[in-house]
């Protein structure tokens, strides 16, 4: 099979999966109501948490991470998809949250979805950054937290990924990853980091 072919059916496979927004599905059961129009919003894990109740936001975030991290377990375990491959389909399911085909492409900053890729590529970096990180933020920062503390695992996790033993190619498809994220936050962290500097709230 040609490997493009491949690698767009990758790709879009991830989207499909990505597009699957539960924050919407969640707070329309619970509360009966859009998360699109609550808090900030912004239809993730963070606003699921604040507006509909820790336990839906939890669950939220954790379903954001599997509807990455379960396709690219079966893509590797059921087709030995090579790491390219399996990049692609967690970079489809990143944008695929960002621009969900189910929901008008009005999605969310997609951390939850790129946690569920680092734990399938680099799971210890991340468990390392999930120890680290949330003790700094919650220790020095009092506000926007919900948003610092997801950005700040995902860079953490990067950075560390660089010192680990891993092949380029993995390397590369966490950093694109990475960047993924940094383009879905291309509005809000201009924000939160204005806000750090006190300038204006969020």
């Amino acid at each position: 099979m040609n490997i493009i072919f491949i690698y767009i059916m990758c790709l879009v496979t991830g989207y499909l999966f990505g597009s699957v927004m539960f924050a919407p599905i969640i707070t329309k059961l619970v509360l009966h109501k859009d998360i699109r129009k609550l808090g900030n919003r912004n239809p993730g894990a963070a606003n699921t948490f604040k507006n509909v109740g820790p336990f839906w936001g939890i669950l939220t975030g954790v379903l954001d991470a599997a509807k990455a991290y379960l396709p690219l377990l079966a893509a590797h375990y059921f087709f030995g998809l090579n790491t390219v491959s399996l990049g692609l389909i967690g970079l489809g399911a990143i944008f695929g949250h960002g621009f969900p085909l189910y929901f008008g492409f009005k999605g969310g900053r997609s951390a939850g979805t790129i946690m569920g890729v680092f734990f399938f590529f680099i799971p210890y970096e991340l468990l390392i950054s999930f120890a680290v990180i949330p003790a700094f933020t919650f220790t020095l920062l009092k506000k926007n937290r919900s948003f610092w503390t997801p950005f700040g695992i995902i860079m953490l996790s990067i950075l560390i990924v660089l010192f680990f033993k891993h092949s380029p190619q993995t390397k590369i498809m966490v950093l694109l990853s990475g960047f993924a994220g940094l383009f879905m936050n291309r509005y809000y962290l201009p924000i939160m980091i204005s806000n750090l500097r006190g300038r204006e709230k969020y």
